[in-house]
């Protein structure tokens, strides 16, 4: 068998769940800032997420301001395992190419504990590819500063920066056009 370059990959990820809880540690980096090759880069716990417009973060912004209405029966902080604290090179488990804005659906969800005694509550936010499962009120908390100080940075670096201005997590916002 000879070796031939392909342009298709060999294996390609569809679908992949990220579940949020807890105080979310995070950095945002900008490179090539009001360019046509701007990008964010933004790592969350032992996310990556690369954004390539204001659209891509107004919609995530979006969808995790939806999620607010649906986790009412969410506990507001679970007792999980602490990650591991990583060095500043952290080891990335899961890297995203946000290259529009995503379409997304909130979807409250239930199901019994490991152990069948009780019933645990979260939020799926299914965005394309990825669902985010949200499991706390504080990683919500922690994720919507995050995606609002992101917004903030792409309206600002990004040539579409001033169509997508708009606060999503506004009282005052009219909702997706």
């Amino acid at each position: 068998m000879t070796q031939t370059l392909h342009t298709i990959p060999a294996a390609t990820v569809t679908h992949t769940i990220a579940v949020i809880y807890g105080d979310i540690t995070s950095d945002i980096t900008v490179h090539h800032a009001r360019t046509s090759d701007a990008r964010i880069g933004l790592t969350f716990g032992t996310t990556l997420m690369n954004l390539y417009s204001a659209a891509a973060a107004h919609g995530l912004l979006e969808a995790f301001a939806a999620a607010r209405a649906a986790m009412a029966r969410v506990p507001r902080e679970i007792n999980a395992q602490p990650t591991p604290p990583y060095e500043p090179f952290a080891r990335t488990t899961l890297a995203i190419e946000w290259t529009r804005r995503p379409t997304y659906c909130v979807v409250p969800q239930s199901g019994p504990t490991k152990a069948g005694t009780k019933v645990t509550h979260w939020v799926d936010v299914y965005c394309g590819p990825i669902t985010f499962q949200i499991r706390d009120h504080l990683g919500l908390t922690s994720t919507l500063a995050l995606l609002s100080r992101t917004h903030k940075t792409a309206v600002a670096v990004f040539l579409d920066g001033p169509q997508h201005a708009e606060d999503p997590t506004a009282g005052d916002y009219p909702g997706p056009n």
